[in-house]
């Protein structure tokens, strides 16, 4: 940790006479100095005017902590990424920019499906529709993403094709304008299909709010007002668009850019290394500043990865040394194979662990995702705890694929066979059972032909007390389960029904949480996921729980890839894009070697002309060369993540292949085999155990070794060692022929030994649940004190409820009422026409259970807007502010919220109002009591420098239609504030300890994956 700058940094903290680029090499406190440059500009410049922009959440919220630590809590400085901003943004001008004020954010995913469901109606004439539409759509959403990167729309790209083929008679340049011109279709279409649903995707921010500041100089002198300085870090990721919005908001050049281009590594995601050019010449008075001094790396890895990276042309030159002095060189070894490899570095792990370090310091990187899976078997071979974030499809999941076999049942019970299977066996039939009913469908369909399907879903609703099974009772159940969801789907929305199997009719969610490892905390999440999915799609229209079955199978080769690693112990196998920003004490660079660093390239498919590109145009003389640089530094960036050691390994052959792969020639770049800073060596060959020959027997052995995995891995461990036994009861069939001399009792006898040192290996200790950071409520604080472990599941373990219909209509009413306060502010007429119109844009029908139901919310709707009319008619005060955010420090912990309304009396006096749209009501003892009018409170001394006189609830429910206002007491606040701080501090510690009422917990959305309801 550096606690005092060095002469560079000084300078660049320093520095304000005008925009400054500072070029930060690896392991250089980048950090440290972006953080005290906030901190010094705090010292003329208020927090709020302070604007910081960078590429991930982690990062943003890294930055704002750091800088907190400084400056303190709840600063009001803005630190965001980019699409976040632009977003924000976006909602604000929504009325200028012509969208609704809250546009629907969409996945990949879902523009996938939309283009796989459409893909014969974009009428392509050159691209070829082939056996897997998904991969084609997602090549054309990467292939029109690179022309949002520079701002040009669909119409700029078919008006550039039509006139390029009206000019050339080249046959290749033919064949490329005619895929850019089906290309242009599907990007029009994906824009039509937007613009009509209210939509808008992580590529259309930065697009909309350029072309909002663009198009608007009101607006762009506007928010530069709003900020008088401006930061930005990982600036070389950054794409032509963002540059552009960049320079808009900047003013009078008051701008900090962090950059070092010899880790720009992602250009596949649209970052272009002429930015660093395009820059200055925005801004030909740009200062630049390197950070030369390596904290993190010894000297010899600092001297190698440098000649490594002079190898590249037109960089910035640097010239890095290292702050840390020590002889260790770098280790190249060749291994025989890739399985030899594998072995070694883990043996290596195994031997690092052994001399003092911690799993945690070490890292494997690959080029390649799919590479790292050899290194993470071998590591638990040998009980190394290790995590391998790998890209995984939805459906490799078991968690996910039981889900996905009861939605395709539920949505199709005739023609589910294959999915039938899967519940049976999830649900503990034995196969022997399964048989029994498979056999059954097929007898009935084949002596009736008038049953549709393979008739599984008729021999469970008549005919299963004929099977003689011997789990009769299971099957039953699951017939019972699945007709009752059958009628569920048909009055609830397809994400309700889906929450409803998952939590009431299944045990898939229950299961997870009470195991609460690093794998069921995964499944966790991957479950929010799916379900989050389901929401999505079904919030652009009413939809079928049918099409959600159809939507989740398009899905179905999806790549999943986890963001991060949990903090916890274990060895970290990544690839080296997922490394970047990271360190370790040891680090290995794996499968260093020809077609896999760098990996061969492979010309785009779709690729943004030179004619049409904006800003500096990069040199696409030579494509190939371009994409070697970049694959260098991508071994640059994995060589400067080590701290103190480094290996950098390559086997010579390749499992599948019999030809002898080359070492890199990244290699040939360090001179591994003369340099003086590298050990080279050769390591021996490892042997694969011989697999068997495959055998009716063997064939059965591996069922039950199957089967001990699997009941192991779900804890059946009775089931596990039935399995056991039935291994043990092969193995003697195999030497003598028959059982006579198997006993039982004598195989169970065994030693239990000394498990004391395993244990030891084994303990990883799981990461806090809670996040320490969280940020807390007054909604929050209220539901922990009512049952802490219903505050788990909802707000720890972040696990979906179904949508009730009176919170749709209670967020759309208070909508309605902050636009018309804000409209009153402003001196404009309002009227109950407006409100009417207000009510009809934002209530959707789509959003209710069935039309029934939404007609009876939209009466009731507009009878609480009506009630808002007569209060407001009496009110002799002025609405001071609407929908008030706040950030409020207590005890360390940060409390957000939004306060409905601040009136302000004619004598400068404050009073709160709240709006409910529901029935329940306070009493005026309670409402001194009450947790969220006290933050309030709270939050109103913060801003306005005292406590409002009066504070209460307007019931807007046409069942209620009242208000209750209270006078405010400051002793009361405080005391108040110290029961939150209280709470807060036990949700900390993770005391989660159930508070059972019948009458709470029989309504208790929770109540059945809850281990104490009764």
């Amino acid at each position: 940790m550096i606690k005092n700058p060095n002469e560079s940094q000084k300078q660049a903290i320093e520095y304000l006479d005008g925009p400054l680029l500072i070029l930060a090499g690896p392991g250089s406190g980048k950090t440290f100095t972006i953080t005290e440059k906030v901190v010094n500009l705090t010292k003329n410049i208020k927090p709020d005017k302070i604007l910081a922009l960078t590429f991930s959440e982690k990062a943003a919220k890294e930055m704002l902590d750091r800088i907190e630590e400084k400056i303190g809590k709840n600063s009001e400085i803005t630190i965001s990424t980019f699409h976040a901003f632009c977003y924000e943004l976006i909602k604000e001008f929504a009325l200028d920019i012509g969208i609704s004020k809250n546009p629907k954010l969409i996945s990949k995913e879902h523009a996938c499906v939309f283009g796989v469901k459409n893909i014969d109606s974009f009428g392509f004439e050159t691209i070829k529709v082939s056996g897997k539409p998904y991969d084609l759509i997602s090549r054309l959403i990467e292939g029109i993403s690179q022309f949002y990167d520079f701002l040009i729309s669909p119409k700029e790209l078919e008006d550039y094709v039509i006139k390029e083929l009206e000019k050339t008679s080249d046959p290749e340049a033919i064949s490329e304008l005619n895929k850019l011109h089906d290309l242009s279709k599907f990007y029009a279409a994906y824009e039509e299909y937007k613009r009509k649903n209210d939509l808008i995707d992580y590529d259309d921010m930065v697009a909309i709010a350029c072309k909002l500041l663009e198009s608007n100089p009101v607006i762009q002198k506007q928010l530069q007002n709003r900020f008088d300085y401006m930061l930005v870090d990982e600036f070389q990721d950054t794409n032509y668009s963002q540059l552009y919005l960049i320079n808009m908001l900047t003013k009078n050049g008051n701008l900090t850019c962090v950059a070092d281009d010899d880790q720009c590594i992602y250009q596949f995601r649209g970052a272009y290394l002429t930015n660093i050019n395009q820059l200055e010449e925005y801004y030909p008075n740009l200062k630049k500043i390197g950070l030369e001094v390596n904290y993190r790396s010894t000297e010899n890895i600092v001297n190698l990865s440098q000649e490594l990276i002079k190898n590249n042309e037109k960089r910035e030159k640097k010239n890095i040394l290292s702050d840390k002095s020590s002889e260790e060189k770098v280790n190249v070894v060749s291994m025989p194979d890739d399985y030899s490899e594998a072995e070694w570095v883990s043996k290596e792990v195994q031997n690092l662990i052994k001399t003092g370090l911690s799993p945690k310091d070490i890292f494997i990187l690959t080029r390649k995702t799919a590479d790292g899976k050899k290194f993470s078997d071998s590591l638990k071979g040998i009980l190394i705890p290790s995590e391998y974030i790998g890209n995984y499809r939805l459906q490799d999941f078991p968690v996910i694929k039981d889900t996905l076999a009861y939605i395709s049942v539920i949505s199709d019970p005739f023609n589910s066979g294959i999915d039938f299977k899967k519940i049976f066996t999830r649900e503990g039939l034995s196969e022997h059972d399964i048989q029994k009913i498979n056999k059954k469908a097929k007898e009935l369909t084949y002596s009736n032909p008038e049953i549709s399907g393979d008739g599984l879903y008729y021999i469970l609703e008549k005919n299963l007390s004929e099977l003689n099974l011997e789990n009769l009772e299971i099957a039953k159940s699951i017939f019972e389960n699945i007709n009752e969801l059958l009628i569920y789907k048909k009055n609830h929305l397809p994400s309700d029904t889906l929450k409803h199997l998952l939590i009431e009719k299944t045990d898939i969610y229950k299961l997870e949480i009470h195991q609460n490892t690093l794998n069921s905390r995964k499944n966790i999440e991957l479950l929010n996921s799916l379900i989050s999915l389901v929401e999505e799609f079904e919030s652009v229209r009413k939809t079928e729980f049918e099409e959600i079955s159809e939507y989740l199978n398009i899905l179905s080769d999806f790549e999943v890839e986890q963001e991060d690693f949990l903090e916890n112990d274990t060895v970290k196998i990544m690839t080296i894009h997922q490394s970047k920003g990271k360190e370790a004490k040891a680090v290995f660079v794996c499968d260093v070697s020809e077609r896999h660093l760098p990996l061969q390239y492979r010309k785009k498919e779709f690729t943004v002309p030179l004619d049409l590109q904006k800003g500096i145009k990069k040199d696409a003389s030579d494509e190939k060369k371009l994409y070697l640089e970049e694959e260098l530094r991508l071994l640059y960036v994995a060589m400067t993540r080590a701290k103190d050691k480094l290996y950098l390994t390559y086997p010579k052959i390749f499992s599948g292949n019999k030809k002898e792969s080359k070492p890199s020639v990244f290699l040939d770049g360090i001179s591994y085999l003369q340099n003086e800073k590298v050990n080279f060596f050769e390591t021996e060959k490892f042997e694969k155990p011989v697999i068997s020959v495959e055998t009716p027997i063997n064939k059965k052995i591996s069922e039950y070794e199957r089967l001990v995995i699997k009941y192991s891995v779900q804890k059946q461990y009775k089931k596990a060692i039935e399995s056991i036994i039935t291994l043990a009861k092969i193995n003697e069939l195999e030497k003598s022929g028959n059982l006579s001399n198997f006993d039982l009792n004598d195989f169970l006898k065994v030693d239990i030994p000394d498990i004391s040192e395993l244990s030891e290996l084994l303990t990883v200790k799981l990461p806090p649940l809670v996040d320490k950071s969280m940020k807390f409520s007054a909604s929050k604080i209220k539901q922990y004190i009512g049952c802490p472990l219903n505050f788990k599941y909802n707000y720890v373990l972040n696990i979906p409820t179904p949508k009730k219909a009176h919170l749709t209509v209670g967020t759309d009413v208070h909508k309605i009422f902050e636009d018309l306060g804000i409209l009153k502010n402003k001196g404009e007429i309002i009227d109950l026409e407006l409100a009417k119109s207000m009510l009809s844009e934002n209530l959707k029908e789509s959003s209710f259970n069935s039309k029934t139901e939404f007609e009876e919310e939209y009466s009731k709707s507009l009878k609480m807007v009506e009630y808002w009319f007569d209060f407001e008619s009496k009110n002799k005060n002025k609405i001071l502010a609407t929908e008030e955010k706040f950030n409020l420090d207590l005890g360390g912990f940060t409390f957000t919220g939004i306060i409905d309304r601040v009136d302000e009396t004619p004598n400068g006096e404050y009073i709160i109002i709240d709006y409910k749209t529901g029935k329940s009501t306070l009493t005026k003892p309670k409402m001194a009591e009450d947790v969220q009018m006290a933050l309030y409170a709270m939050a109103v001394f913060e801003k306005y420098g005292k406590y409002p006189v009066r504070m209460g609830h307007l019931y807007v429910n046409p069942d209620v239609s009242k208000d209750v206002i209270i006078d405010v007491n400051p002793i009361n606040i405080k005391n108040i504030k110290e029961n939150v701080i209280s709470n807060v501090k036990k949700i900390m510690d993770e005391d989660f300890t159930v508070v059972t009422t019948p009458k709470m917990c029989y309504f208790c959305d929770y109540k059945d994956i809850c281990e104490y309801f009764e």
